[in-house]
């Protein structure tokens, strides 16, 4: 059987809604979705979140739906073809976020040329201030999930960065993360 029977007869079965076949699909194509996306947003965590929320979505938002292989470019493809799309277009356009931030950030003025001395000073007494507010809040902070907030937020590494560091799961950093924050804003609201 071809690729392009084998996509027909998978189409076929999500459109009747299998949850079996979408399984079958998301093996059949996770990796490949994997390799452009990080191809093209160069962060291999970015890349995973959004190809975890294409296929979240392809299945509650019922994409397959609109696959029609009689409008195929390609006898040959029929789902990669409709789903390379999806995901090379949501790509763009965290890449376009992505920019745009970048240029807001580089137009912002330093707060050097955009206030005085005492105003500096004053920015300067209030970040000591909020450093130690921030450590005695990680002092509440459960160590495995303080940790992970170290290293996230203040060294700047990706979760799988952090994850490899700690001999974790990526997913274990993503929940310890989550935690860290939660208690880090329960606390600084009451400070």
């Amino acid at each position: 059987m071809s690729v392009y029977e084998e996509d027909i007869i998978l189409l076929q079965q999500l459109k009747a809604g299998s949850p079996e076949a979408f399984a079958a699909c998301y093996e059949k194509y996770r990796r490949y979705l994997m390799i452009v996306a990080n191809s093209l947003l160069d962060d291999e965590m970015e890349a995973q979140d959004l190809v975890q929320e294409f296929f979240i979505d392809f299945w509650e938002r019922k994409l397959y739906m609109k696959i029609d292989p009689g409008q195929s470019k390609s006898e040959t493809v029929v789902i990669k073809g409709y789903i390379h799309r999806i995901v090379y277009n949501r790509c763009m356009d965290k890449l376009g976020l992505r920019k745009s931030k970048q240029k807001r950030m580089a137009d912002m003025p330093v707060p050097e040329e955009a206030c005085g001395p005492e105003i500096r000073m004053e920015i300067e007494q209030w970040q000591q201030q909020l450093a130690w507010s921030i450590n005695s809040a990680i002092s509440k902070v459960p160590p495995m999930s303080a940790r992970v907030f170290e290293l996230s937020y203040r060294q700047h590494k990706s979760r799988l960065q952090v994850a490899m560091e700690m001999g974790v799961s990526p997913h274990t950093v993503k929940n310890q993360l989550v935690r860290a924050i939660k208690i880090l804003r329960n606390h600084l609201k009451k400070a």
